[in-house]
Protein backbone atom coordinates (compact mmCIF):
# COMPACT_ATOMS: atom_id res chain seq x y z
CA UNK A 1 0.00 0.00 0.00
CA UNK A 2 1.16 3.62 -0.70
CA UNK A 3 1.99 5.98 1.58
CA UNK A 4 0.16 9.07 2.11
CA UNK A 5 2.28 12.28 3.74
CA UNK A 6 -0.21 15.05 5.19
CA UNK A 7 0.25 18.34 5.72
CA UNK A 8 -2.52 19.77 7.54
CA UNK A 9 -3.65 23.46 9.02
CA UNK A 10 -1.51 25.10 6.54
CA UNK A 11 -2.10 29.02 6.37
CA UNK A 12 -1.62 32.00 3.86
CA UNK A 13 -2.95 35.00 4.73
CA UNK A 14 -3.77 37.68 1.75
CA UNK A 15 -5.14 40.25 0.85
CA UNK A 16 -8.76 39.69 -1.18
CA UNK A 17 -7.93 41.32 -4.47
CA UNK A 18 -4.29 39.54 -4.80
CA UNK A 19 -4.03 36.54 -7.01
CA UNK A 20 -2.70 33.25 -5.64
CA UNK A 21 0.05 31.02 -7.71
CA UNK A 22 0.62 27.82 -6.31
CA UNK A 23 3.84 26.09 -7.94
CA UNK A 24 4.87 22.77 -7.38
CA UNK A 25 8.73 22.78 -7.66
CA UNK A 26 10.89 19.18 -7.83
CA UNK A 27 13.90 18.89 -6.67
CA UNK A 28 14.82 15.57 -6.72
CA UNK A 29 16.02 14.19 -10.48
CA UNK A 30 13.68 12.15 -12.12
CA UNK A 31 10.38 13.20 -10.24
CA UNK A 32 7.26 12.73 -12.15
CA UNK A 33 4.09 13.23 -11.19
CA UNK A 34 0.56 15.13 -10.81
CA UNK A 35 -1.14 17.92 -8.50
CA UNK A 36 -4.49 18.45 -8.40
CA UNK A 37 -6.03 21.43 -6.37
CA UNK A 38 -9.45 21.69 -5.19
CA UNK A 39 -10.28 24.78 -4.58
CA UNK A 40 -13.60 26.13 -3.13
CA UNK A 41 -16.25 26.48 -5.98
CA UNK A 42 -15.60 24.56 -8.98
CA UNK A 43 -12.50 25.98 -10.47
CA UNK A 44 -9.98 23.20 -9.61
CA UNK A 45 -7.04 23.08 -11.19
CA UNK A 46 -3.77 20.77 -11.88
CA UNK A 47 -0.29 20.88 -12.75
CA UNK A 48 1.42 18.02 -14.06
CA UNK A 49 4.79 17.43 -12.91
CA UNK A 50 6.89 20.61 -11.58
CA UNK A 51 4.95 24.19 -12.44
CA UNK A 52 2.61 26.97 -11.63
CA UNK A 53 -0.97 27.39 -11.70
CA UNK A 54 -2.92 30.54 -10.65
CA UNK A 55 -5.89 29.35 -8.72
CA UNK A 56 -7.53 31.69 -7.76
CA UNK A 57 -7.85 35.30 -5.96
CA UNK A 58 -7.69 36.25 -1.99
CA UNK A 59 -11.52 36.19 -2.01
CA UNK A 60 -11.98 33.36 -3.60
CA UNK A 61 -10.33 31.22 -1.28
CA UNK A 62 -12.18 32.00 1.99
CA UNK A 63 -14.16 29.76 3.64
CA UNK A 64 -13.25 25.65 2.77
CA UNK A 65 -9.78 24.61 2.75
CA UNK A 66 -8.15 24.25 -0.51
CA UNK A 67 -6.77 20.88 -0.90
CA UNK A 68 -3.87 19.75 -3.17
CA UNK A 69 -2.95 16.02 -3.98
CA UNK A 70 0.04 15.18 -5.91
CA UNK A 71 0.64 11.74 -6.78
CA UNK A 72 4.22 11.42 -7.43
CA UNK A 73 6.96 8.66 -8.80
CA UNK A 74 10.81 8.35 -9.32
CA UNK A 75 11.91 6.79 -12.08
CA UNK A 76 15.98 7.15 -11.32
CA UNK A 77 16.76 4.07 -9.42
CA UNK A 78 19.99 5.48 -8.39
CA UNK A 79 18.21 8.68 -6.59
CA UNK A 80 18.17 7.95 -3.13
CA UNK A 81 14.82 10.77 -2.28
CA UNK A 82 11.87 12.15 -3.47
CA UNK A 83 12.27 16.27 -2.61
CA UNK A 84 9.76 18.33 -3.54
CA UNK A 85 9.21 22.07 -2.65
CA UNK A 86 5.49 23.13 -2.89
CA UNK A 87 5.23 27.76 -2.63
CA UNK A 88 2.38 30.06 -2.48
CA UNK A 89 3.24 33.37 -4.50
CA UNK A 90 7.05 32.58 -4.53
CA UNK A 91 7.33 31.41 -0.50
CA UNK A 92 8.15 28.38 0.57
CA UNK A 93 5.22 27.03 2.20
CA UNK A 94 6.41 22.83 2.60
CA UNK A 95 8.88 20.89 1.53
CA UNK A 96 8.43 17.36 1.41
CA UNK A 97 11.25 14.60 1.44
CA UNK A 98 11.39 11.43 2.06
CA UNK A 99 13.54 8.74 1.20
CA UNK A 100 12.57 6.18 -1.57
CA UNK A 101 13.52 3.26 0.63
CA UNK A 102 10.60 4.63 2.64
CA UNK A 103 8.27 5.39 -0.27
CA UNK A 104 8.78 5.07 -4.05
CA UNK A 105 5.43 6.67 -4.79
CA UNK A 106 4.20 9.26 -2.19
CA UNK A 107 1.04 10.78 -2.28
CA UNK A 108 1.29 13.82 -0.85
CA UNK A 109 -2.01 16.10 0.19
CA UNK A 110 -2.03 19.79 1.45
CA UNK A 111 -4.43 21.31 3.36
CA UNK A 112 -4.36 25.23 2.85
CA UNK A 113 -6.53 28.14 4.39
CA UNK A 114 -6.38 31.59 3.10
CA UNK A 115 -7.27 34.46 5.81
CA UNK A 116 -7.67 37.73 5.31
CA UNK A 117 -4.21 39.68 5.32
Amino acid sequence: MRKTYRYKNLTFPISDDKEVILEVEFVSDGNTGQTVINVPGPNDKEINNSGSKLIGKGSDLRGDSTICFSDIANLIPEEDEIRIRFKINDELIVEHVNQKSEEERPIIVLSIKFPTL
